[in-house]
């Protein structure tokens, strides 16, 4: 049964032994979380990355590691006993018993038997490993190759001589034991040149009663003076081509030697520029007889010496002992003499053996059963590398069961990534920098190419170079999931520590920018909107400093006499168009301010807290909902494509593995002045101003004047003026 668990936001298969090896056989391969990754993006034994990448391109595909997993359990048929833990013994017992596992047992139980070692029921790789250098170091060691020191299972004494000189000879091939040696191509190479050399050399030899020969012309000195002839022949032909021209064309009779440009520009002080000058120089003043003068002393100083010994050796003896010069013919004549020579050297036989002293050549060539002898040491030699391949199998064995289900722990499943107590095979260690740690960190080989692919990630992303050496400096991309952008800039430095802690100089040299934490992804409209007012505050600023200063110095310039003085412009400028805006601007925001003053005034303390609120809510919801949506965008699996991965999975991030990959250093426990922890005191400090609020407002509606009270109907309305009264009649008396 395959048991998948949830990490990085993506399913991934649970790889616990052999079994699970045996499931990934048959899984889908779009559901590993890579599916292709560059060698050395791995960290363990190099031998073993070796053996994993069979085509040799640099990239561990999906199909050489199903190829490595077969073979693994191939080999050792108990799947379920193949697990993490592993003290390096394999026993011989658990290996295979078909045609190859039994080729395991036979190369293990031979390295065995070699070491001397008395367990033989289990093999290690501290064995297989020392077995292959005490091999390596022996005259035979298995790799096709005879160095000097093969010679020592050799029964010829002149075998250590041979092979220097064939190594010398033919350039040789790297030894396994490191130095230089010769393959049996090399060696047959030699050997065939060997005779052809000799016979070729035999044509040149002069008998007892010989002075001359057809090939030595010239005698014993032959070669001597063929090389003197041919030091500065080409000057010879030279100067003759002068002569034809000018013989042909009087009017270069003033370039045959040099032209007046050339005299007058170089510098007759300075010895180099003479020496150039001179070389220049034809051999001889041109003439139109064609004739070149014997006589050194009317020759070009930069050749009189060699001249003189031509002269002396050749031309005098062999063709005109007593006459003043030669002519073209004549030259030819002397290359004559020698040409039997020319064509002896043109047809030289063997030339890779002809720095070999002769005595040698010619004691590899009486020794018969060199050849022989040679080829046998070949064939010894080839039979010790089949017991090396053998050897290596069994390595192969051994790094597999060691290795493998860590690699398919870091290819088709990343449990090591998120593990907080492990690092995964393709980290590289951690940074400090900023009073921080960043435990994650990735190889980078081209810079602009992994900035090109990081930036889809959405994180804020350090480039850091690590000086390991005056030579080495390889950089890691590191990812800042916690915390805020602080002082992290290009050119701080810090300190690397790789995944053994050796600890490095580290410096940053790139970065990508993002929000990192939701504090940060909430103000950066804000200070988006802030850096684009200041930059035109500044610009205008700028602007309106420059035109005061021109104004400036227009006022204090003082015309020179008789100049009209122009009028000065119009008072209305700019400034005070931007004066008169300003006043404006905050006229508008005063009388705004007094609106809401008076609005809040004739609220409740509900009405006003529920206000604000939903005014703050209003405004921070969509910026809120943008940024989450942007820090859950943020993708570990970017960083891991720039460096030349294939990545099926989006690997987000929760905040426990946030906090996991960048943390601030920790105080000990028991220590004293530490800072605290102010979470509670921010709290507080809130409910302290919404209480402050609720109280003022209800202290200001309290104080607050109370309006008279208007008066009723009847005593505010006037009464209504009384009618006119008349006198009443008198009564009259009664009678």
């Amino acid at each position: 049964m395959i048991k998948f668990t949830h990490q990085g936001n993506t399913y991934q298969m649970q790889i616990e032994n052999g079994l699970d090896l045996e499931q990934i056989l048959r899984l889908d391969e779009a559901i590993w979380v890579a599916m292709s990754a560059p060698v050395d993006a791995f960290q363990c034994d190099a031998r073993f990355l070796q053996f994993i990448e069979s085509d040799k391109n640099g990239q561990i595909g999906s199909d050489e590691l199903k190829q490595a997993i077969a073979w693994l359990l191939q080999q050792l048929p108990d799947h379920a006993a193949i697990t993490k833990e592993f003290d390096g013994k394999i026993k011989l017992a658990d290996i295979c018993t078909g045609p190859e596992g039994s080729k395991l047992v036979d190369s293990a139980k031979y390295v065995l038997a070699d070491l001397g070692e008395q367990e033989q029921d289990h093999i290690t790789l501290e064995y297989i490993r020392k077995f292959q250098g005490i091999v390596r170091d022996r005259p035979l060691n298995g790799d096709g190759i005879l160095s000097v020191n093969s010679a020592k299972a050799s029964k010829l004494p002149l075998m250590e001589q041979f092979l220097k000189d064939a190594i010398a000879a033919t350039g040789g091939s790297p030894d396994a034991d490191g130095s230089q040696g010769v393959n049996a191509e090399q060696i047959n190479q030699f050997l065939d040149a060997l005779p052809q050399f000799l016979q070729w050399k035999e044509l040149a030899r002069l008998h007892v009663d010989e002075e001359r020969s057809p090939v030595m012309s010239l005698g014993i000195k032959t070669p001597e003076l063929y090389q003197l002839l041919n030091e500065n022949a080409d000057k010879v032909e030279h100067f003759f081509r002068l002569c034809e021209l000018l013989a042909f064309d009087a009017r270069v009779s003033d370039k045959t030697l040099s032209n007046a440009i050339k005299v007058q520009e170089f510098d007759p002080a300075k010895a180099d520029e003479v020496q150039e000058y001179v070389l220049g120089l034809p051999l001889a003043q041109p003439n139109i007889e064609g004739k070149l003068p014997l006589d050194a002393e009317k020759i070009n100083p930069a050749f009189r010496s060699w001249w003189q010994a031509l002269c002396e050796q050749i031309i005098r003896p062999e063709l005109k002992p007593e006459s003043d010069y030669i002519d073209a013919a004549d030259w030819q004549q002397a290359k004559s003499l020698l040409a039997p020579y020319e064509a002896y050297l043109a047809d030289k036989k063997g030339a890779i053996v002809e720095n070999v002293p002769m005595e040698n050549l010619q004691a590899y060539q009486d020794c018969k059963e060199l050849r022989g002898e040679a080829a046998d040491l070949i064939t010894r030699d080839q039979a010790v590398a089949e017991t090396l391949k053998a050897a290596d199998e069994v390595e192969r064995l051994l790094l597999y069961r060691a290795n493998l289900l860590r690699l398919a722990n870091n290819f088709v499943s990343f449990p090591e990534l998120y593990a907080p107590q492990q690092r995964a095979m393709f980290e590289r260690g951690s940074l400090v920098i900023d009073g921080r740690w960043f435990n994650l960190a990735f190889p980078v080989k081209d810079l602009n190419a992994h900035l090109n692919q990081a930036k889809k990630s959405s994180l804020f992303v350090l480039y850091v170079e690590i000086f390991r050496s005056a030579t080495e400096k390889p950089i890691v991309a590191v990812p800042v999931t916690t915390g805020s952008k602080g002082n992290l800039a290009v050119g701080k430095r810090g300190v690397f520590f790789d995944l053994e802690r050796n600890e490095y100089p580290a410096l940053v040299v790139q970065i990508i920018e993002n929000p990192v934490c939701l504090a940060e992804a909430l103000v950066a409209p804000f200070v988006k909107a802030w850096s684009m007012t200041e930059k035109k505050i500044e610009s205008w600023s700028s602007s309106t400093e420059k035109a005061f200063q021109e104004k400036f110095d227009k006022a204090i310039t003082i015309p020179p006499a008789g100049t009209a003085v122009p009028a000065p412009p119009p008072a209305a400028g700019a400034g005070a168009g931007a004066f008169l805006g300003i006043s404006v601007a905050f006229a508008a925001l005063g009388s705004a301010f007094a609106f809401i003053s008076k609005t809040i005034a004739g609220m409740s303390a509900i009405a006003i807290i529920v206000s604000v609120i939903c005014g703050v809510l209003i405004l921070i919801f969509p910026i809120s909902l943008l940024a989450i949506l942007k820090l859950r965008r943020q993708d570990i699996s970017s960083l891991l494509e720039g460096s030349g991965w294939a990545i099926n999975s989006r690997m987000r991030l929760n905040n426990k593995q946030r906090r996991q990959f960048s943390r601030f250093g920790l105080y000990p426990a028991d220590a004293i002045g530490t800072p605290r922890n102010r979470s509670l005191s921010i709290i507080l400090f809130l409910i302290l101003i919404v209480l402050l609020v609720i109280g003022g407002c209800k202290l200001y509606r309290h104080i607050k004047p109370k309006p008279v009270p208007a008066p009723e109907a009847a005593q505010t309305t006037a009464p209504a003026p009384a009618a006119p009264t008349t006198p009443a009649a008198p009564t009259p008396a009664a009678p």
